[in-house]
């Protein structure tokens, strides 16, 4: 693995501050934006060749060197805008009837959510979202507490592989398996998964699985995928049906109209990208220097992280001394979040759950211990101002 100082020169970000919330958006190295131009200066030059005569086989190129990274079949993984498209795609496709239910958990990824709210609202289906609280306890609880609300109403549970508010990996192999045992459809929401934790979806045994590219494989904005078993129950189509429609899972989701398909063809020198940073020991570098700067920081604050290390990544969790009556909800998170950026110009995500509100730091191969210095008394700084008076 190259030094963070090093790797820090392969993206593009502003040298004046601190970025802790890789797992928010991404971030694309200047390599992989080459990359993305060339495409998108072949696809210009030529563009009915481009669309017309090539652009099937390279796409199909691409999903293949994504499938063996994620551990899927390329005949059944195609290229969506991103993780919360192919959520979308799977429940609009789904034969939702009044009175079944969609279960999931209150970690839910709020588009996801809103996702759920609109077609059960259509169909005057219900939600169902399994506590698990914060701060986490142990996996098998989490496990129990889905499990558990599996019934003879439960049409299809949305499970996060590792949840956005809370940065934890969820144990979603038993819950997997409980599904399968009641022949419940499973969708598991993976956007944070690829490149930051191992990955085989075929072995997960998921009915589908929702991945983005951007994040910790950072690729280009607008790569994402769909994995989808062998034995699903309902055909899934994309959310704009188009020249492909009636053709298949693969050729409907190629086929959507003309769009910029450049981030999807950059997939595989991300991929190549991530190998070289390190791969396997990368995600492991990570995910030390995440829970070590958790540590520290939680020591500072007096507090306690939001789960058990060994449900941790590259991403984790601090509790904020919130002072006597500072809301413990989403608006007061956003301001503390913009506060702790004009005091110390740290790049660093609140969130808002259980009651409390969580500082979600994460580590990339350009962070270094160096970059978490300061952020424990940022935050504080951030909640007196706030404080009421």
């Amino acid at each position: 693995m190259i030094p963070a100082a090093d790797a820090r020169q392969l993206w593009a970000l502003d040298p004046d501050a601190k970025h802790l919330n890789h797992g928010g958006f991404g971030g694309c190295p200047r390599p992989l934006l080459e990359v993305q131009s060339t495409w998108r200066a072949r696809m210009e030059r030529q563009p009915s060749r481009f669309f017309i005569n090539d652009l099937g086989t390279m796409l199909r190129e691409a999903a293949s060197a994504l499938a063996s990274f994620v551990g899927a079949k390329a005949d059944r993984l195609a290229f969506v805008d991103n993780a919360t498209t192919a959520v979308n795609a799977v429940i609009a496709s789904m034969p939702l009837r009044s009175g079944d239910q969609l279960l999931t958990t209150d970690h839910v990824y709020n588009a996801v959510r809103q996702t759920m709210r609109h077609h059960a609202a259509r169909a005057s289906a219900e939600i169902v979202e399994a506590p698990v609280g914060m701060p986490l306890l142990h996996p098998d609880a989490i496990a129990d507490s889905v499990i558990s609300r599996i019934g003879p109403r439960t049409r299809l549970i949305v499970l996060d592989h590792v949840a956005s508010p809370s940065a934890a990996i969820l144990p979603i192999a038993p819950i997997i398996a409980a599904a399968r045992r009641n022949s419940v459809p499973i969708l598991v929401d993976g956007a944070h998964a690829p490149g930051l934790i191992d990955l085989d979806i075929e072995a997960l045994g998921a009915t589908w699985y929702a991945g983005n590219c951007h994040k910790w494989l950072c690729s280009p904005k607008g790569a994402g995928f769909l994995a989808v078993a062998a034995d699903t129950p309902w055909d899934v189509r994309p959310t704009v049906i188009s020249h492909a429609y009636g053709q298949g899972f693969v050729a409907e989701f190629d086929k959507t109209g003309t769009r910029d398909v450049s981030a999807w063809l950059t997939v595989p020198d991300a991929i190549a990208l991530h190998q070289r940073l390190g791969g396997g020991a990368l995600r492991h570098r990570n995910a030390a220097l995440a829970i070590e700067a958790a540590r520290g920081i939680a020591m500072e604050l007096g507090t306690a992280l939001g789960a058990p290390e060994a449900m941790f990544a590259a991403m984790a969790t601090i509790r904020l001394p919130r002072p006597a009556g500072l809301p413990a909800d989403w608006p007061t998170a956003a301001l503390l979040r913009n506060a702790i950026w004009d005091i110390a110009r740290i790049e660093v995500p609140v969130m808002a759950l259980g009651g409390e509100l969580w500082l979600r730091i994460s580590a990339q191969a350009y962070n270094e211990p160096a970059d978490y210095v300061g952020v424990a008394a940022a935050a504080r700084a951030a909640m007196t101002r706030m404080a009421p008076a």
